[in-house]
């Protein structure tokens, strides 16, 4: 399921507005960022979130960082998007 995953732990359904693949704009859009990062989740998704979260000062995103490849050393910030990597060209 293709997901954004705010800091408050809620879930929402996010789908790409073609049907197929997501756009720079959605994506800046789902994080609230400016510049996007991709990194791997432990169920073999793609994770977006903004770059310079930590930078920024964003508050700690629990539920993403337990489904982060490498959460359990380096804590995922701010509101992100987890989907499918076909839905990233």
């Amino acid at each position: 399921m293709n997901e954004i995953i705010r800091v408050n732990g809620a879930r929402e359904e996010f789908l790409p507005a073609d049907g197929r693949h997501y756009t720079l704009e959605e994506m800046y859009k789902a994080t609230g960022c400016d510049m996007v990062q991709i990194v791997a989740t432990k169920d073999g998704r793609l994770m977006v979130l903004d770059e310079e979260g930590k930078l920024k000062g964003r508050p700690v995103n629990q539920v993403a960082t337990g489904l982060y490849l490498h959460g359990d050393l380096d804590p995922i910030v701010g509101d992100v998007l987890v989907c499918e990597e076909r839905n990233i060209e």
